[in-house]
This record gives structure tokens, C-alpha cells and sequence, in this order.
């Protein structure tokens, strides 16, 4: 019995160890695209604060067309694992190869999309200062969407292969550009500092050039994402890589591999949608209630995103542990790295949650020096209470994040998408049927339809966290392969 506990904690601190070499980079990485969301969104505030509402509403219709195609790229990595822990790693060029296929194919769907963005707005009843500034963010984002899925396809041959490091790397390097763009194409640069060549350039009416507010914050998104994917490219080609993964002469159309990658990578590319879709529902009917409830929902949900977007990270790890553990070592394993990546994500989540309770005030305040608003202004004020729904279901979020994320690195991507989905709709038609009554003139009925849908976001994550687990304790998805 001594043994058995011994080689117990043995297993337990060797999962440890694993799930931490390879989950902190994806952590990172993950965590430096929330950064640049949250910075990005900041400058906008600075801008114009109507923009960084617009870059919300945007950002998430963006998400909403581009998730499908995101979610089935981003099976790959959990494929390539179940390839790698099969001993079979030269399948994995022509994977690669059907991915990128894949991803350039969705330019022109994302193009057209674009065309439609401002019809699509207009259906939510928003101001049309707002709807105009939305449809410029959308249909700029528009022209990167296919780099996004793209990146996020050739990403996945580092993370299934555990070279999670590189990944780190290049979203730090993506980041630094993204930034430096957002500074540059947002509030511009004096036309003095080009010299002789200024005249060469349309300067605005303070000597700027490049002075393209929210228009700017969208190039430089849509830079960045096309230069992650081209990152991805130029490593890809390396000799050694080349050789062991066969990723020239995987240079075919397979379309029963394009197949498969569809059949599995189709169920989180859905439950994305659906998720988004949700959400976007939900800020549109909170943009109904004013400029303040959707600042405040926006200062929010950019503090939620820098906890919750890292432990994506965590998500996707627990996903290529799994595939890999499960055709090399056996389920055992798999719910070992899973059980640690469990508790690694909640004492991530708990520090998170213990300062949105203690001092939001002073996170919130963040955005009171970054734009110069008043310590007292009322989406601040606003902000600092909806922090309080962020810390009650972050640690819930942590846990439907890495058990979804398992199941699907197992195969069990169709579960994974009629529980979100399922949750996501009811959560929608539930908020809509029984939103309280709102005067446009009445503060406290504002305020009251605020929380009712935030009291909804909060539900929602309980219901996938409560839904996943059930999923994952069956075992159920032990059974499951993809190769």
C-alpha cells in the first residue's frame, strides 16, 4: 500500500512536471495576445472612448465569422500529438499541408463577410456613429482573419509536438509589433520626425500622419496575425524539421486527412461560434442600454480576458497531453496530466479572483490614468462591481476551459459541442425572455438589466463547468482516436 501511494505521488509530481514545460509557454504566449487586447483597447479608450466600445462590438463579430475556421485549424495540434504518440511523425507534413490548404480558402468567405458588416450592425439598433465605427474595425480585421486560422493551424505542429517554447517566442515578437503599430497607426507621428520626405504624406490638422484612430487599431491586429502565420512558415522549413516530418514532400491534397481534420476540428469551430454568437448577443442587448453599461461591460471583460485568455494556454496543453498520452502511454496518464493541469489552472484562477475582490478599484483605475477619465465617472464606478461576477466564476471558467480542452485533445469534440452549445442558446433565450423592463431615462432599471445580464455570463460559465465535468468523469472519451 506504501508502494502504491509512493509511485502515486511519483506520477503526480512527474505530470507536474510536464504539464508545467509545457503549458507555461502556451500560458505566456496566450497571455501576451490578452495583453495586446487590453492595451489595444486602452489606447483606444485614450482615443476616443466610443472606439474602444466599437473595437469590442467589432472584435466579437470578427470572432463570431472567423471561430469556425479557427476551431478546425486548431485541431491539428491535438492530431499531430496522437500522430507523435503513435510513432507515425510523418503524416505530419501532409497534415500541415491540408491545414494551410484549408486556411487560404477561407480569404475570400472572410472578404465577403466584410461587405456585409454594416448591414449586420444595423440590426442591433445601435447609434449610427457607433454602427460606423464598428463596421470599420470588422471589415479591416476582416482582410487578417485568414492569417489568424493560418497561424493558429501551424501553430499546432509546435504544440503537438511539445515545442511550446517557439510558440512563446513568436507570439512575444507578434506582440511587440502589434503594439508598436497600434501606437503609431492610432494617435500617429509628427510629420516632423520623417524629415524632407513629410510632404509625401497627408498630415492632420495637429501635424500627424498615420492618424487612423480605431481604423489604425484594426491594421495593426490584421499585421500581426499575418505575421505570426509567416513566422510559422519561415521556422517550418528548416532542414531538421523538414526531414523528420516530411513537410515538403507532404506537399499533396489528402482529402481524407483534409477530412478528418474537418470531422473533429468542425465540433470546436461550432461551439466557438455558438459561444461568440452568445456573447455578442449579450453585448449587443447591453449596448441597447447605453454608451456607460457597455464601457463599464467593456472595462470589465478586458480584465476578465487577461485571466481567462492565458489559461487557453493551459487548455490547449491539456488537450496535446492528453492526445499524446493516450495512444502512447494510456489513459491513466492522460487523466494524470489532466488532474495536475487542473490544479495548476485553479491556483492561477484563485489569485485572479481574490484581486478582483479586494481591489478593484485599483485595476479599474487603470483605465482612469491610461485615459484620463474621472476617478468617479459612472462606467468606472460600474466596472468596479462587475469585477465582482469575474471573481465568482473564474475558477469555474479554469475548469470547463482544461476539461473541454482534454476531451477534444481525446477525440470527444462532438460532446464538447452540444454541451456549449446547448448552454450557450438556453443561456441566450433565458437573458432574452426574462431581461427586465428598461427606461432609457431611469438609471436604476439600467443598472438592473446590467447585472440581470451579467447574472446570465456568470450562469453560463457555472452550466459549462458543471457540463464538461460530468463529460470527463464518465471516461467515456478514453475510447476515443482520431488516427
Amino acid at each position: 500500500m506504501l508502494k502504491t501511494a509512493s509511485l502515486q505521488k511519483t506520477a503526480m509530481r512527474t505530470a507536474f512536471a510536464e504539464v508545467l514545460r509545457v503549458a507555461t509557454p502556451l500560458m505566456i504566449s496566450t497571455g501576451m495576445f490578452s495583453v495586446v487586447l487590453f492595451v489595444d483597447r486602452t489606447l483606444l479608450l485614450r482615443h476616443n472612448p466610443s472606439e474602444m466600445s466599437a473595437s469590442m462590438a467589432g472584435g466579437n463579430a470578427f470572432w463570431s465569422v472567423i471561430c469556425i475556421f479557427v476551431g478546425i485549424a486548431s485541431m491539428t495540434g491535438a492530431i499531430i500529438s496522437q500522430y507523435m504518440g503513435t510513432g507515425r511523425p510523418s503524416r505530419v507534413g501532409r497534415l500541415l499541408w491540408q491545414a494551410a490548404f484549408f486556411s487560404l480558402a477561407s480569404l475570400p468567405v472572410f472578404l465577403a463577410c466584410g461587405l456585409a458588416g454594416e448591414w449586420f450592425f444595423r440590426l442591433t439598433g445601435q447609434p449610427d456613429a457607433l454602427i460606423g465605427l464598428e463596421t470599420t474595425y470588422f471589415r479591416i480585421l476582416m482582410w487578417g482573419g485568414a492569417g489568424e486560422v493560418l497561424q493558429t493551424a501551424l501553430s499546432g505542429f509546435f504544440s503537438g509536438t511539445h515545442r511550446t517554447r517557439v510558440i512563446m517566442l513568436v507570439s512575444i515578437a507578434s506582440a511587440v509589433v502589434n503594439l508598436f503599430l497600434d501606437v503609431v497607426l492610432i494617435f500617429g507621428i509628427p510629420s516632423t520626425w520623417l524629415g524632407p520626405i513629410a510632404g509625401l504624406f497627408d498630415a492632420d490638422v495637429e501635424g500627424r500622419i498615420f492618424h487612423l484612430g480605431i481604423a489604425g487599431a484594426a491594421i495593426a491586429s490584421s499585421c500581426s496575425f499575418w505575421f505570426k502565420a509567416m513566422f510559422y512558415v519561415a521556422l517550418l522549413t528548416h532542414r531538421e524539421i523538414d526531414r523528420d516530418f516530411g513537410i515538403r514532400r507532404g506537399f499533396r491534397v489528402d482529402l481524407r486527412m483534409l477530412k478528418t481534420l474537418i470531422f473533429f476540428g468542425l465540433p470546436s469551430g461550432l461551439m466557438s461560434l455558438t459561444e461568440a454568437g452568445g456573447f455578442t448577443a449579450i453585448v449587443q442587448r447591453i449596448g441597447r442600454l447605453g454608451d456607460v453599461p457597455l464601457q463599464a461591460t467593456s472595462m470589465a471583460i478586458n480584465f476578465n480576458m487577461i485571466a481567462f485568455i492565458p489559461l487557453v494556454g493551459m487548455s490547449i496543453a491539456a488537450s496535446v497531453l492528453v492526445g499524446r498520452h493516450l495512444t502512447e502511454t494510456g489513459p491513466e496518464a492522460a487523466v494524470t496530466r489532466v488532474r495536475a493541469a487542473l490544479i495548476v489552472g485553479w491556483l492561477y484562477s484563485i489569485a485572479w479572483a481574490v484581486a478582483y475582490v479586494m481591489i478593484p478599484d485599483r485595476l479599474i483605475a487603470f483605465y482612469q490614468w491610461a485615459s484620463l477619465m474621472e476617478a468617479n465617472s459612472a462606467a468606472s464606478i460600474a466596472a468596479e462591481s462587475l469585477l465582482w461576477f469575474v471573481a465568482i466564476y473564474v475558477l469555474l471558467d479554469a475548469t470547463q476551459l482544461i476539461l473541454a480542452g482534454a476531451l477534444r485533445g481525446a477525440g470527444d469534440t462532438w460532446f464538447v459541442l452540444a454541451a456549449g452549445a446547448g448552454v450557450s442558446i438556453v443561456s441566450v433565450i433565458v437573458g432574452i425572455a426574462m431581461e427586465p423592463e428598461c427606461d432609457a431615462v431611469d438609471q436604476t432599471s439600467i443598472r438592473e438589466a446590467l447585472l440581470w445580464w451579467w447574472w446570465i455570463i456568470t450562469g453560463w460559465v457555472i452550466a459549462l463547468a458543471f457540463a464538461m465535468s460530468l463529460r470527463f468523469r464518465s471516461r467515456a472519451w478514453q475510447h476515443k482516436r482520431m488516427v
